[in-house]
């Protein structure tokens, strides 16, 4: 069994907490800018918020294993700040792409995308917010290739 972990100390809890609040502090001060105390608003954005970190695209991966006698690829994450998930894919529905991403208005950022099928699973990036080091997604890009020539 292969595998390729994050560095404990990019995903500690307080740094979760940090970096996905930060986004939920800013849009309530804009909202209480411009509407005032609002229970209905508040709510409402609150509701949104949590949609939003239940997309699959915000999932904080932090370990990918590789199990060549199962012939598949286990992903584990936190959603929702505290909660751990994990993905289990087989080899032959294992579909990534390693290219340059485009996050909100900054620059583009070199990105791993995993896909089961044609879902988003999980994305990896070298650069910004929960970034793996350049060489572990070299060599699990090496990997990814080596399982998709199996197919």
């Amino acid at each position: 069994m292969e595998k390729f972990e994050l560095s404990p100390s990019e995903y500690p809890l307080g740094k979760r907490v940090k970096k996905e609040l930060s986004l939920l502090a800013l849009l309530i001060v804009i909202l209480l800018f411009f509407v005032g105390i609002n229970v209905v608003y508040l709510t409402t954005v609150l509701c949104m918020y949590v949609l939003l970190l239940l997309l699959k695209r915000n999932r904080i991966i932090y370990k990918i294993e590789f199990d060549d006698d199962a012939a598949e690829m286990c992903m584990s994450y936190y959603y929702l700040i505290f909660f751990r998930g994990k993905e289990i894919t087989k080899y032959d529905k294992v579909i990534f792409k390693l290219g340059l991403k485009r996050f909100g208005f900054g620059s583009a950022v070199e990105t791993l995308e995993l896909f089961k099928g044609k879902i988003l699973t999980g994305e990896i990036r070298k650069e910004g917010k929960w970034k793996w080091t350049a060489d572990s997604v070299n060599q699990l890009n090496k990997k990814l290739t080596d399982i998709t020539n199996l197919k």
